[in-house]
This record gives structure tokens, sequence and C-alpha cells, in this order.
């Protein structure tokens, strides 16, 4: 069909009677532009070497715009086209790994959003998530150096090591009182434990609000690449990000081993073990892929 188009100038002046009518030439246009969208939207989402399943959604919406533009024209082609994809891509936005990932990417973030209802509703879902995180690494403080700190940071404090305070204050609660079991002992538990509860609640808050301020980076820009030079600024947020960007959009990168593993297991290469075609079909596939240092193991 692009051919035909190509040379449409060509067929159209020509005057035999096996060629095709000017009027087939205009429907043969107007259906290579009502496909174009969908084999552009067919390559990005079926690759494997960068970040494909937070292009979906955006890429569902432009669509929808390139559809509509389209039937515009009197395509009935782009009509049909439309109501399926109305019918097949109602909600997708309600998923929430699909939306979380359109929003961890920088490139993205709500812009790509049709309804901006389903932007709060995945923020409360990824807000939960930032908190476990935050609280798994609040689980390992305990009672007595937070005590022992707050106290040593008081403004009440001798520096000189003297347990007299200033005149008219009241004298700061010691840390050895919270260890041996004095009076102070369970409203200090109180204290440290809303301490920690407030501190992830804000944190967190704070955490997504500052990366929602963050502007959007190009669109051809490597989005891994800058999570991992702002991990230090958006430690939970940064996490969730490796969780839910290193999904694939689609099942190809799977058939493509597939594929290369009958070209590596053939009839004059059957004795290979299992183990070894694995290691094979890893390293076919892995070997040329950025080194991401993004996935860090905490010591």
């Amino acid at each position: 069909g692009q051919m035909i188009v190509k040379d449409l100038q060509p067929l159209s002046i020509v005057e035999d009677q096996g060629f095709q009518a000017f009027g087939e030439l205009s429907l043969i246009k107007q259906t290579v532009d009502a496909l174009r969208p969908f084999e552009e939207v067919t390559r990005e989402v079926s690759a494997d070497k960068y970040v494909s399943v937070s292009k979906v959604i955006p890429l569902v919406s432009l669509i929808h715009r390139a559809v509509a533009a389209c039937e515009c024209q009197g395509s009935s082609l782009a009509a049909q086209l439309a109501q399926q994809c109305q019918r097949r891509f109602r909600g997708i936005e309600s998923i929430y790994c699909l939306a979380a990932s359109t929003f961890l990417d920088v490139r993205f973030k709500h812009l790509g959003f049709r309804d901006k209802d389903n932007v709060e509703v995945m923020k409360k879902r990824l807000l939960s998530e930032m908190q476990e995180v935050y609280q798994t690494r609040q689980a390992a403080p305990t009672l007595a150096p937070s005590s022992t700190a707050t106290v040593s940071s008081s403004p009440y404090t001798s520096t000189s090591g003297s347990s007299t305070s200033e005149p008219n204050q009241s004298p700061a609660p010691s840390g050895s009182a919270v260890s041996k079991g004095g009076i102070w002992t369970d409203f200090d538990m109180q204290v440290v434990s809303g301490q920690h509860h407030r501190s992830a609640a804000s944190d967190v808050l704070i955490e997504i609000r500052r990366y929602s301020e963050e502007k959007v980076i190009p669109r051809d820009s490597d989005a891994l690449v800058w999570w991992k030079e702002h991990e230090p600024t958006f430690p939970a947020l940064s996490k969730l990000a490796v969780r839910h960007m290193g999904i694939t959009a689609t099942s190809v990168p799977a058939e493509r081993v597939f594929s290369k593993a009958g070209e590596v297991l053939s009839k004059k290469r059957n004795r290979l073990k299992g183990k070894t075609v694995n290691m094979i079909l890893f390293l076919n596939k892995n070997l040329l892929l950025p080194q991401y240092t993004l996935f860090k193991r905490n010591k």
C-alpha cells in the first residue's frame, strides 16, 4: 500500500484499465494513514533495549488522537479502528503497574494520562508503597540511641558535662533515666514511636511533591540514567522506579528469545546441555545492554 501511494502520481497519469482508478488510490492512501500510527506504536512497545512499559499509556492516548484525526477525514476504516480502540483500551489508565511506570518515567509523568483522576488514584497507592520502603529503612533504629541523641542535642544540656541546667529552666531527662526504667520511659517510647510514624508519612509526601515539581526531560533521554543520578534525592521513588519500569510492555522480547533458542539448539548442535543453552541465550540478549548500577543491594 505504501509503495502504491508513493507512486501515486505516475500511476494516475497512465491511462490503462489495468491500473487502479484514482478513487481506489485515494482509499489506499487513507488506509495507510490510518494504519501508520499502529505500526509506529508496535515498534515502540516491542523494544527490549530500553524502557517500554511506561510508554503504553502515552501511546494509547496518541493513538486515540491519530485515529480521530483520520476519522475526521471521512475514513471508514479509521472509524472502525477508533471504535475498537475505545473498547479494548478502556480502563487502561486504571492498571496500576502501567500508571505507576508512566508517572515514574520522568519523560512523561502525568502528561500521558487522559483522565487526571486516574493519576490521583495511582498516587495514593504509590504513597503506600513508599511508606513501606521508609518503614523498612527505619526498622533498624532502637529506643536507646534515639533517646541519647535527643538528649545530647538538647539546648538545655550543659556542654561541660555538669547536670545543672540554666536558670528558670526545667532539667532535661537524661538517657540513663530512660534506660533504667524511670517514670518517663513510657512517655519517651511514645514520643519516639510518634516521631518515626510522622517522619515516614511526611517524608513520602515531601518526596513525591518534589518529584512532581521536577521538569520533564526530553523524550529521547534515558529515564534510568536520570534515576541513577537522582537516587540520593528520591530514595524511595528510585526503588519503586526500578521495580515498575523494568517490566517489558509486550511478550515480543520473550518470543525473540524462543526464536533465538531455536537457532542455537539446531540439529547440528543438539548435544548442548540445557544449562549451556541458557548461558548462551542470556549472553546474547544482555551482553550489549547498558550497564546500569541502579540495582544496588543494601549491605
